[in-house]
């Protein structure tokens, strides 16, 4: 058993206090091993010097396989040594098997959050009762890192409303991922002045408007009713004329929003496919 202040020894009952909630605020290295395994006993202090030498700035918890079968089947545990580093509840980076002393402080110094991390979690903190300065630490983290995907992301989602060109750059090189998708349209509807009622009534008096149900849909996608804006791009692409494969884009653009394993996604692409066909 370890006498630093950075070890700890973890089993099934404090695996998630230890381990889980303690990975919000620091990240936890979890070294499965066992008494009998010669590599875990050659990894093992090497850990230990290492995560010491970083001064708290990394937690190291260590998971006997033999006491605790079920934690290693539940990460997937198939050879030991296994280490999983944690950040945030969720397994970030992970090796197999001993590793020189060298190779462990590198993995070490990859999961330690840089500043512009930090910047964006005390972001996401004032997110609610201080957007401004939700701003400026997203800006600062941007400063340190003018490529960090999260900063950028959350600045545009603080922005969107006030200045959606600005939004839209931010989120521009990360689509298509689902959530710069979901900014990008709340971004495009702001810049459209798009009003639901009004659009609503220009759909019911001409059906045909297939332009009107494209904005209608992109409106109604960015306010959550994903079902009525799927229905009214489907009509859209089934009208046909110009707007077709304008609304076959937006359909395309709200199934990555919504995730392949949707039901209503899985409801709407047949429809598409006879619309297209």
């Amino acid at each position: 058993m370890s006498t630093s202040a950075h070890v700890i020894d973890v089993d099934a009952a404090t695996f998630e206090a230890d381990v889980i909630a303690r990975s919000h605020e620091v990240p936890v290295v979890v070294d499965f091993w066992a008494e009998w395994c010669g590599p875990c006993r050659t990894l093992g202090p090497i850990l230990e010097a290492a995560v010491d030498a970083m001064g708290g700035d990394v937690l190291l918890a260590k998971v006997d396989t033999d006491a605790n079968p079920q934690l290693s089947q539940a990460f997937r545990v198939q050879g030991i040594p296994a280490v999983k580093a944690f950040r945030d509840g969720a397994v970030v980076a992970e090796f197999t098997g001993a590793q020189p002393p060298a190779a462990v402080e590198a993995f070490l110094q990859g999961i330690v959050p840089s500043q512009a991390d930090l910047l964006v979690s005390r972001a996401r903190g004032l997110q609610t009762s201080d957007p401004a300065g939700a701003v400026v630490a997203c800006e600062e983290a941007l400063a340190l890192d003018e490529g960090h995907a999260p900063a950028a992301l959350l600045l545009a989602e603080l922005v969107v409303a006030e200045d959606p060109q600005r939004a839209l750059e931010l989120v521009q090189p990360l689509r298509p991922l689902p959530a710069a998708e979901v900014v990008a349209t709340r971004a495009a509807l702001a810049q459209s002045g798009g009003d639901v009622d009004a659009l609503a009534e220009r759909v019911e008096q001409d059906p045909a408007d297939a332009a009107a149900r494209i904005d209608l849909a992109r409106l109604l996608a960015a306010e959550g009713d994903h079902a009525r804006a799927l229905d009214l791009l489907l009509a859209a692409v089934e009208v046909g004329d110009e707007h077709r494969d304008p609304a076959r884009d937006q359909l395309v653009s709200l199934f990555a929003v919504l995730g392949d394993d949707s039901d209503l996604v899985r409801a709407a692409r047949p429809r598409l496919a006879r619309a297209l066909f």
